[in-house]
């Protein structure tokens, strides 16, 4: 039996009509006002006859995000989500939060929230979009960003799923700092909140933990969807600092972090400091939400825990690879596939509709618990011996000074490949240090070739390492 559509999941939701929905920029907005935009947006929509073509979201204020979503969804009209930070204009029709930039052509689509449609030309598309499908950008991690499309039905089972574990519910306020362009952002703090009748409230990505604060003093929020960066300043708050934080924040009973793995020492000092309870995400823009993990279980990153329910799980070996193989993922909430100049390219399953992650895992004997081992991407072949990158970055993280570090492959002509690293420290120390520390902790063919050192590894919004800078630095 298929879901209905996002728009009439909300209508039909937790969410009483006159209830608070969402609260950003100074205003509160209730699930009458929101449906109410939607359809009038949708009705705009359906007249400019863009039913069959892609929207385009440019778009930095989460409400009208959220009306966008709920429109598109109600005129059948496939919806990308951008950074509106993005260089570069997109193509295609695109719904703008600000007029910046745009030409005097520009149709005024919606007063309140404030939206203005730029019906740019429209290339030729070699492919077809689902209906109401969700379109997300990757963070540009693993090179040049591309769609991945979400139909509508696999990011409501998301969010459903997402909700249910962490008690979203009328009167359970969520305060949120993650963008609601990226597909975390908007499952774990746009949709399931929505459908599950939770109030929530937005505040800028580069908020600082005393702004957050306050913003979840002022809603007595019981869960906080943010970044690693936001949990990483809040582990390091200052003693006198402190105790203001820990009684804005005494509301909460859960926060999630997701994007990126957390700093060391991050969980410990979370737990030790404040009351609530820190979970870490693993999913992707393809699968969705697949685990939601405490984060202080266990000081070993690589642990992800358990597939949330409804979420299958199992390990594929691979020649070559002394432990574990690929992981493979079943579930409603998989993406259609990804966007490409070629077309639509549908996701990789196997004849039972196994989704090949392209993680390196192993589930713990006994149990459906995984351990996430690398990316299959990131073993280095040197010379026949497999290394993976995650076991030297392990090794160079367990160096005092090193707060952060990203081992990829280099070519070489008499190995094929060796292993090189960009290390983030603090503190005197060389890289001679950390290549004989590398010599002490690994096999030969395993340590670095070059270690670069500098102040911070480049990372997108959500904490990802961006390739196509990390490539550059290490040439």
């Amino acid at each position: 039996m298929t879901n209905p559509g996002i728009h009439q999941a909300v209508r039909e939701g937790a969410g009483e009509p006159e209830a608070p929905a969402v609260v950003a920029r100074g205003r509160t907005w209730t699930y009458r006002e929101l449906l109410e935009a939607a359809d009038r947006v949708a009705d705009r929509l359906g007249h400019r006859r863009l039913t069959g073509a892609a929207v385009t979201a440019h778009v930095s204020d989460p409400t009208a995000a959220t009306v966008l979503t709920l429109s598109c969804d109600l005129a059948g009209i496939p919806l990308i989500h951008r950074d509106p930070a993005t260089p570069g204009a997109p193509e295609g029709p695109t719904v703008c939060d600000s007029t910046a930039g745009l030409p005097d052509t520009t149709e005024a689509l919606c007063t309140d929230p404030p939206m203005w449609l730029h019906d740019r030309e429209r290339p030729r598309v070699p492919y077809e979009l689902p209906d109401r499908s969700q379109i997300f950008l990757t963070s540009g991690s693993t090179g040049t960003p591309v769609g991945v499309v979400r139909s509508g039905d696999a990011v409501l089972a998301d969010a459903r799923r997402v909700g249910a574990f962490l008690g979203y519910a009328p009167g359970s306020p969520v305060a949120v700092a993650a963008p609601p362009f990226h597909a975390y952002g908007f499952n774990y703090g746009l949709l399931a909140p929505l459908l599950h009748g939770a109030p929530v409230r937005h505040a800028s990505p580069r908020s600082l933990p005393s702004q957050l604060a306050r913003m979840v003093r002022e809603i007595g929020a019981r869960t906080l969807i943010a970044l690693p960066f936001h949990h990483g300043l809040l582990s390091r708050t200052g003693d006198n600092a402190l105790p203001a934080l820990q009684d804005g924040l005494s509301s909460l009973r859960s926060a999630v972090s997701a994007g990126a793995p957390l700093g060391r020492g991050v969980a410990a000092l979370i737990a030790e400091r404040f009351d609530f309870t820190l979970y870490t995400c693993y999913g992707s823009s393809e699968a969705g939400a697949v685990t939601l993990t405490r984060a202080a279980d266990t000081a070993d990153t690589s642990w992800i825990g358990s597939p949330l329910p409804g979420i299958s799980a199992r390990v594929a070996e691979l020649e070559g690879l002394s432990e574990g193989g690929e992981l493979m993922l079943r579930s409603d909430q998989l993406a259609v596939g990804r966007l490409s100049r070629n077309g639509l390219d549908f996701l990789k399953r196997d004849a039972r509709g196994w989704y090949h992650t392209g993680d390196l895992a192993q589930i713990r004997p006994g149990t459906d618990g995984i351990q996430l081992l690398g990316r299959l991407g990131s073993v280095i072949n040197v010379a026949g011996k497999k290394v993976n990158a995650r076991e030297v970055e392990q090794v160079l993280a367990r160096h005092p000074a090193v707060t952060d570090n990203h081992v990829t492959a280099a070519d070489d002509r008499t190995h094929g490949q060796v292993p090189v690293a960009l290390v983030a420290v603090s503190g005197a120390v060389t890289t001679e240090d950390l290549v004989h520390w590398c010599r002490d902790h690994l096999a030969p063919h395993q340590v670095p070739r070059k270690i670069a050192l500098l102040d911070a590894i480049p990372r997108s919004s959500t904490g990802k390492v961006l390739r196509s800078d990390v490539e550059g630095l290490l040439r």
